[in-house]
């Protein structure tokens, strides 16, 4: 395993992350017209969520640690950093409507992560609908 090296915020700038498959990942368990899915689908879409969540945590955390301490941005991404974590040691629980529900929360947590990391890094990487 290599260790992680903080990026600076004008680094993170500089070398944007792509969001937009992260944001398509997060629209999909929020579409509130979709039906139930099975679970199999249900399950990869949960584990990619997961995974784009690790991914994104660094940076944004990296970004944030680059402001003054009592920034407001730096608190709510740090604010945000956190419950993601939170989220990502949770389980979906038994049964299809909980791991449903599980991967939605894991969808609002990327979404807000995405938004932090534009905000913070001043990086435009996708247009919002």
């Amino acid at each position: 395993m290599t260790e992680h090296v903080p990026l600076t915020a004008e680094e993170a700038r500089l070398r944007p992350l792509d969001l937009a498959p992260l944001r398509a990942a997060a629209a999909e368990p929020l579409d509130d017209g979709a039906p139930l899915p099975r679970f199999d689908d249900l399950a990869e879409l949960t584990s990619r969520l997961r995974g784009h969540l690790q991914v994104l945590i660094p940076p944004v955390e990296d970004a944030a640690r680059a402001f003054p301490e009592y920034d407001g941005g730096r608190v709510r991404a740090l604010l945000s950093v956190q419950s993601a974590r939170v989220r990502l040691g949770s389980s979906p629980g038994a049964g299809l409507v909980s791991a449903r529900e599980h991967a939605r929360g894991l969808a609002r947590e990327l979404a807000s992560l995405c938004d932090h990391y534009e905000t913070l890094t001043g990086a435009s990487t996708v247009e919002r609908a």
